[in-house]
């Protein structure tokens, strides 16, 4: 069986690729250092994979007085050189959130990659080539920033605060298109599988939200959107890899946590709704056959990872819980833009069989060297609840591919 690589940063600051094999709960993996931060002078954050899986962007920071810098590097997930495409300028080495210096959402082609990054005046979203040639090419700046690839790679869906603006990038286009200018009553947008429709939300009258679908061949054309499903507040949604049902959220104003985890079937409008407790961030099963919440424990730092099932008429049947665990800072940060990681950052593996997160999960945090208290681990759960997680490594975050180098290679 082909193992799976699983991308992770280390307790040092090296970037490490765990080759996992085997099924389920019987699995073993073999840890290799990829970049190594002493003999590169460079602490490693944040693995991004290409689609394919053969190549792995990640941020490197180097604070020393006389050389400081802030840049992202890609390289083969394997060996080969290494190639920094993205340099933060002087005034702009800050990072983004805890541990996490860049935002990086490949293209679906992999020639390409959208990088958000502090350029001085704040962040702006930068089109980078994963070659490294050519210039970075500013796409919009300000905050906050949530978007999404069109699933041809030829436009860009932005969220920019208040505005929805698409960037049709095929050289074609007059300009970017508003699509809205309004309150904001959602986070981040969302495609079809087939790309020729897109969802956000719009305020209702009285409060709340309503999701909408749009077709991308009216943009422009003053057509009204299909109104879809109508929320008590904003709205947070992630799109099926399998299918075109959203997992949708009801957010707090203010507040990163949702409630009502509800199934939306764009085309058919059916909605199953699932549970009603607060849940930090949901995440699908490649076969969109389950879908995985990371809800937060009342009085605690901890945080429960569920499954809930789904049948093949997407009729929710049953739930288990997989792990308990208290999140890095980092897979906390993952948490809080979940609807927005999701486009880019797999925490379930490309067979569906293992989840990762990051963190002290419960009756496992104290495995690791440090004398004097436990520290972060990543690790990996069985997706079918066969056994407890077990750390695969001490380190801080760590990732899947979406699909395995031989898949698509």
């Amino acid at each position: 069986m082909t193992p799976t690589p699983l991308a992770l940063i280390s307790d040092d600051g090296s970037l490490h690729i765990a080759q996992v094999r085997g099924e389920s709960s019987e699995w073993s993996a073999d840890l290799v250092t990829r970049l190594d931060m002493k003999s590169e002078g460079m602490v490693f954050m944040w693995p991004s994979w290409s689609p394919n899986g053969e190549q792995i962007a990640v941020s490197a920071s180097s604070q020393r007085r006389e050389d400081p810098k802030l840049e992202l590097w890609c390289a083969p997930h394997n060996e080969g050189p290494v190639v920094p495409i993205f340099k933060n300028p002087r005034d702009g080495r800050q990072v983004i959130a805890a541990g996490l210096a860049h935002y990086v959402n490949w293209s679906p082609s992999g020639r390409a990659l959208a990088v958000v990054g502090n350029v001085g005046s704040g962040l702006a979203v930068n089109l980078v080539a994963a070659s490294g040639q050519g210039r970075a090419q500013r796409l919009v700046d300000g905050a906050p920033l949530y978007f999404a690839w069109a699933p041809d790679g030829r436009a860009v869906l932005v969220h920019r605060a208040a505005q929805l603006v698409l960037f049709d990038l095929s050289g074609d286009s007059e300009g970017p298109n508003q699509i809205q200018r309004v309150r904001p009553s959602f986070r981040s947008p969302a495609w079809s599988p087939d790309g020729s429709a897109f969802y956000f939300a719009k305020p209702r009258p009285g409060g709340g939200s309503i999701i909408v679908g749009a077709r991308r061949s009216e943009v422009g054309s003053g057509s009204e959107y299909e109104e879809l499903m109508q929320l008590s507040g904003p709205a947070s949604f992630v799109a099926s890899r399998s299918d075109n049902r959203l997992a949708v959220l009801t957010l707090a104003p203010g507040d990163a946590e949702g409630r009502q985890l509800t199934i939306l079937d764009p085309i058919t409008g059916m909605q199953q709704p699932v549970i009603d407790r607060a849940i930090n961030g949901v995440f699908w099963a490649p076969d969109g056959r389950a879908v995985f919440a990371f809800e937060p424990q009342p009085s605690s730092t901890m945080i429960s990872l569920v499954r809930y099932d789904l049948n093949r008429d997407g009729e929710y049947v049953g739930s288990m819980r997989l792990a308990r665990f208290q999140p890095s800072a980092e897979f906390a940060t993952m948490l809080n833009f979940y609807d927005q990681f999701a486009h880019s950052h797999q925490v379930v593996s490309p067979c569906g069989n293992w989840i990762t997160f990051s963190g002290l999960a419960l009756g496992n945090g104290g495995s690791g060297r440090r004398g004097f208290g436990p520290q972060n681990g990543c690790y990996l759960v069985p997706a079918d609840g066969s056994a407890p997680p077990r750390r695969v490594s001490a380190g801080s975050i760590s990732f899947f591919p979406l699909n395995l180098p031989d898949e698509t290679g």
